[in-house]
Formats: C-alpha cells, structure tokens, sequence
C-alpha cells in the first residue's frame, strides 16, 4: 500500500513538472515571437527598396502582399495576425524566392541538421570522454594542456577555423571540395554514391563545428567532475577499493546530468555558428539562407527563419528538461 502511494506521488510529481515546463516553453515562444515581430517592424519597411532591386516585382504586387498579410494595418492589428498565421504555419512569401517561406526553409532545413546533429553528438562524446580524463588528472601536466588547448578553440572563431580548413584541404590538397553539399551536374550510379558525394562535402563544416564546440564543452565537463570527484560518494568508493576506472566512472555519470541540458542549449548556439561555416563552405543550408535573406532584405524569409530556429531551440529545451527530471527526482520538486 505505501509503496503504490508512493509511486502514485511520484506520477503526480512528474506530470507537475511536465505541465510547467511545457507551460514556460509556450510563455517563452510567445515572448520570443513577439520580439521577432518588433525587431523585424523597427528594421524599416524592406518593401521600400524591393521595386528598384528585383525588375520581377511589381508595386501592385507588394501592394497585394501588404494587404494579404495585414501590413497596411495599425501595428496591434498586425501583432494579432502574425500571431494567428505563425500558429496556422502561415509564414508569408519570400519575395527574393518566389514562393512560401515554409518551403524555402523545408527545403534548406534538412541541410543545416545533417550538419548539426552529427557535429552535436560527436562533439558531446569527444567532450565528455577528454573533460572526464581532464578532470581526473586535474592539476597534472595532461590537465594543463588540455585546458589550454581548450581554450584557445573556444576563442577561435567559426569563420576562422573554417577559412583555414577550406584553404588547407581544398585548395591546398584538393582533397575536399571548396563549396556546396553535392557535386552539381553529376549522375550517380546509386543511392550510396550520392550519400557519399553529400558526406563528401559534409565533411569539413561539420569538422570545423566538432572541433570549435569541443574546445568550448571540454571545459563544462571537467568542471563538473571535478566538482563531482569532491562528493563523499567518491571517497567511500575509493575507501571500498574499487577499480580506478569503476570509479571514475560512476562519477562521470553524476557530471554528465548538466550536460543534458548544455547539449540542448548547443541548437541554439551552434545555429549562429552554422550562419558562418555555412557562408564560408557555400553551404545551402539554414545558416547561409538567413544570410542571404538578410543581405536581400527578404522580410517574410527572415523573420520566418527566425521563427522555425526558435521553436527548434525550444523544443530542444523541451526534451532536456524532461530528461533532467527523469534522470534526476529532485529537478521534479522546483
């Protein structure tokens, strides 16, 4: 009997944690929305100069686009119709694309996670294993040089590292090619070619990413083992006699619980990485499109961009939070 009341406060426990947190991840769109739409509004009217720099646009046509997605009303009129179309996944028309923001962005989307899901997962692991072995020689010369050299990749900026890979392993060595995510104009023989002549040119932008986030979540590792290696837990292990690898370990485990959330948060910050190696590598993807979109001024595409990277983040943010509690009873209780 106390054990079923027990689980039944524990069930009771988590879908409490659950309605709040994804009632703050709806607080939080909400607000992250309605600061796109004023940060886009104060940025001028971009209709303005679109009739003199594309020949194929018309004033009739902007006209038309104004008066189809309210922008010749009264600003709170706007508010409440940008809100009502971006939940009906209305994102409006890309004028440099010629056709709906979302199926620019679907088109494009794909491209930015096959760079980000393969740099994330790797570089988590790389991070975890070297800020782990950080960590446990702390104070050592192994510890010296590894913080070093993590520091100076976290200071190294993204278009840097990916210019000077570019210049080495493409022009250089010709080894990998200088832009794009497949070769053009090339017939395949079969599906694994294709895959290969895409990973092909994967490769770099997703190594210069790898590289750059290690440098960076090294460091978030070894700090959080090395304050887990000072808990008691450690000690009695060490006092038992376990093996040194057992016991490192089974600290690594508890150290890892930050980096659940960490690893979420890296959407975020990875995305602003992308819009650079993207760039440089001529990469079609997300980054390069929201670049391209803001040197065209195309209004809808930006703010439409913008929209979809929030609700990734979020969703992401989503799943962490729920993994921490799941992981961790005592993230329910807050």
């Amino acid at each position: 009997m106390v054990r079923k009341l027990a689980e039944v406060m524990e069930m009771s426990s988590y879908l409490s944690f659950l309605i709040k947190r994804f009632l703050a991840v709806f607080l939080t769109f909400i607000a992250a929305i309605t600061l796109i739409f004023i940060i886009i509004r104060l940025s001028g009217d971009p209709f303005s100069t679109l009739v003199f720099e594309d020949p194929r646009i018309t004033a009739e046509q902007i006209e038309r686009i104004k008066t189809v997605y309210g922008l010749n009303k009264p600003l709170y009129e706007q508010y409440f119709i940008f809100l009502i179309n971006t939940f009906r996944g209305e994102l409006g028309y890309s004028l440099y694309y010629q056709k709906p923001v979302i199926d620019v962005i679907m088109e494009r989307l794909p491209w930015t996670l096959l760079l980000l899901l393969p740099a994330i997962t790797i570089s988590t692991i790389l991070s975890i294993h070297l800020g782990t072995k950080t960590a446990w020689r702390h104070g050592t010369k192994y510890d010296m040089t590894m913080t070093s050299l993590a520091l100076f990749l976290r200071s190294t900026p993204y278009f840097w590292l990916a210019l000077i890979f570019l210049m080495i392993f493409g022009c250089y060595l010709g080894i990998f090619p200088l832009a794009g995510s497949v070769t053009p104009a090339k017939e395949f023989p079969s599906f694994l070619n294709y895959l290969a002549d895409i990973l092909w040119h994967a490769f770099l932008p997703i190594t210069v990413l790898v590289i750059r986030e290690v440098g960076m979540y090294i460091l978030y590792m070894r700090n959080s083992m090395i304050e887990v290696l000072g808990q008691d837990f450690v000690w009695m292990e060490e006092l038992k006699g376990l093996a040194e690898g057992k016991v490192m370990h089974r600290a690594a485990r508890v150290a890892m619980l930050p980096m659940v959330t960490i690893t979420a948060l890296r959407f975020g910050f990875m995305i602003n990485g992308a819009v650079l190696t993207e760039t440089v590598f001529s990469y079609p993807g997300m980054g390069r499109l929201i670049f391209k979109a803001i040197m065209n001024s195309d209004y809808f595409l930006i703010q439409g961009a913008f929209l979809i990277m929030t609700a990734t983040v979020l969703m992401a943010n989503l799943v962490a939070d729920l993994l921490y509690g799941l992981l961790d009873p005592r993230i329910r209780a807050t």
